[in-house]
């Protein structure tokens, strides 16, 4: 598999997938969007490269917005 693939597909698709999944069991919506920020930081060290740090944001910021998404679906504030 291409980091090509990996990057835009394989890893959206697990942060999506963890975040709902995260969000159904602990029902608070910061638990998923930290562990994807400090599980990719480590990823960036250890298996890529320094560059890859701008899609640990990204895949933060779109874990944020799925969490507060399902967290305003069940009709709880969002903080």
């Amino acid at each position: 598999m291409s980091e090509f693939t990996i990057v835009f597909l394989l890893c959206p698709l697990m942060v999506l997938a963890a975040s709902v999944i995260s969000h159904a069991v602990f029902h608070k919506w910061a638990v998923m969007p930290t562990a994807v920020f400090v599980v990719f930081t480590i990823l960036t060290f250890t298996v890529f490269n320094s560059s890859f740090f701008i899609w640990v944001m990204v895949y933060t910021v779109l874990s944020i917005i799925v969490s507060l998404l399902m967290n305003r679906r069940k009709g709880n504030p969002a903080f």
